[in-house]
Parts: structure tokens; C-alpha cells; sequence
């Protein structure tokens, strides 16, 4: 996989392998076996250096936007993007709104918005 990594913004090429989707798939019962499904992508989260530093944090998921266009197939090369969009202190919390997005030839397939929160 290549990465970039600029204030906030991460670039990696991934192609998603058939065996971890159909395993994938078989253990959540989704048919047909060879599609994937948007809630998949929440595996890419933890390669991307931008969010390294919060996986051992007790960070709450909040929300889930998905905005899905075109499906994701097996064995492609796609570009996927991360963005840390905001950070920001509200009371005793700190939210912070991260945004996955998946390009194939400048096309966009699909778009992932999460707010998590961690207290302060």
C-alpha cells in the first residue's frame, strides 16, 4: 500500500481480498458473498497513520454517515482517502469528525463521516 500524509489528510491504494470479504460475509450472514459491503471499510480505519494514535483511546463512536454510489468490487485497485475534518472541545468532551472516502479513475464509490467523542 502507498500512503500520503499531509495536515489531516491521508492517501492509500488498497484492493480489497476476496478471502477476507467472503470471511467476512459468511460471519455476518450477507449475501451475495462476493459484493462488499460499505460497513467493511470500517476495517481500513486503523492503517491509516491518521488515526494510529486513537485506536488505544477510549474513543466513542457517536455516528455513522454512509453515502454509498457505486459498489465496491474484489481484486480492484481503489484510492482511498482519510481526513481529520474536526477537533474540537464541547464541554467536557472532545469530538472529532473523521471522513473516509473511496475513488476508483477520479469516481467517487463511497463516503464514510464518523464522530467519536472521548472525554477531556
Amino acid at each position: 500500500m502507498q500512503y500520503y500524509l499531509k495536515d489531516g489528510h491521508e492517501e492509500k491504494e488498497i484492493t480489497f481480498n476476496e478471502k477476507e470479504i467472503m470471511t467476512y460475509n459468511q460471519y455476518f450472514n450477507l449475501r451475495p458473498l462476493k459484493t462488499i459491503s460499505p460497513l467493511y471499510c470500517a476495517k481500513l480505519w486503523p492503517e491509516f497513520q491518521l488515526f494510529q494514535k486513537y485506536i488505544k483511546r477510549n474513543i466513542l463512536l457517536k455516528s455513522t454517515e454512509i453515502l454509498h454510489s457505486k459498489r465496491l468490487q474484489i481484486n480492484e485497485k481503489y484510492i482511498v482517502h482519510m481526513y481529520i475534518i474536526e477537533k474540537k472541545k464541547v464541554k467536557h468532551l472532545i469530538k472529532y469528525m473523521f471522513k473516509l472516502e473511496i475513488y476508483k479513475k477520479n469516481e467517487r464509490y463511497i463516503s464514510i463521516k464518523q464522530i467519536f467523542l472521548e472525554e477531556a
